[in-house]
């Protein structure tokens, strides 16, 4: 059987680290050496893949199922009771075991939708980047461009207690595209708060970035110029908003919403759950469509 080697161990080490480098649990320089393995090794490549794809599969199936709110009390309360073969028999051992399994569920889903990766720290540069590589592993390439620099550029940022003007932010963003911060306020849900909005740079490309904030969720919309031959239209479209086709995909807890407009490829990036974020990125999508469209003749 042929097998790509590095170092000792090969793939077969490699492998019984995957689970933890799935959750973030790795030291830096076991995480390098596992980093500088999956450059090399398509096998192990692909498997880590499937390991997302599943972890992100069991989480929107256990979000998704609906759970009576008052199970959980019901629950508790039946676990309290003392404990009797009479209880058991007239409840039957059926109807225990599913109360039992749908508390499980209950305690589950809050498990799976209120747990966060632990995130390198603010000065660690490197970790941040592998955390970035990590978690965009099983998205497509021309997706990874906005959800890494919304993660690089908003998430592992310290933010001021209050923002800066809106002059500010303008100014920031630069006479080309200094109108997108109100056509995108606009556009947002209320309760959503412009907190940054400039230019910025990541992995050897420049950006146009908005950041979004309500209820300490962020929210940011991604713009970049294409790459020769970058395009989404690969992709299943997710939905389409005045003749717009967006495509979305998931990466951990991330959502990845991306649309063409003339030059430009546009990204809705945030960790709401469902269909939220498809749901903004197409009220989003229309204008900035628009005035992109213009910015590029």
């Amino acid at each position: 059987m042929n097998r790509v080697q590095f170092g000792e161990g090969g793939c077969e080490k490699i492998r019984k680290y995957l689970d933890s480098y799935v959750s973030n649990e790795l030291l830096i320089e076991t995480n390098h050496e596992v980093l500088r393995h999956l450059e090399g090794c398509p096998a192990c490549t692909a498997e880590i893949e499937a390991r997302e794809k599943v972890r992100s599969r069991l989480k929107a199936a256990v979000n998704s199922q609906p759970v009576p709110p008052e199970l959980q009390a019901r629950v508790r309360r039946r676990i309290q009771e003392k404990s009797s073969h009479s209880w058991l028999g007239a409840m039957g051992w059926s109807r225990w075991a599913v109360a039992m399994a749908a508390g499980l569920a209950v305690c589950a889903g809050v498990w799976l939708s209120g747990s966060r990766e632990k995130l390198p720290d603010l000065a660690n540069r490197p970790a941040q980047n592998a955390y970035i590589q990590r978690v965009s592993a099983s998205l497509a390439a021309v997706l990874k461009v906005g959800l890494g620099d919304h993660i690089h550029c908003s998430i592992f940022r310290k933010y001021p207690q209050n923002p800066p003007p809106v002059e500010k932010m303008e100014t920031d963003l630069g006479p080309v595209y200094k109108g997108l911060l109100p056509l995108v306020r606009a556009a947002v849900p209320e309760g959503y708060r412009a907190i940054m909005a400039h230019q910025c740079g990541y992995a050897g490309r420049r950006f146009v970035h908005l950041t979004f904030e309500k209820n300490g969720d962020l929210l940011s919309l991604v713009v970049a110029r294409k790459n020769p031959g970058e395009s989404l239209g690969a992709l299943n479209a997710a939905a389409e908003a005045s003749g717009v086709k967006i495509y979305q995909s998931a990466a951990g807890r991330y959502m990845v919403a991306g649309f063409e407009a003339g030059d430009f490829l546009a990204y809705v990036v945030s960790d709401l759950k469902g269909k939220a974020n498809l749901q903004i990125a197409s009220l989003v999508a229309p204008g900035v469509h628009e005035f992109l469209t213009k910015a590029s003749t």
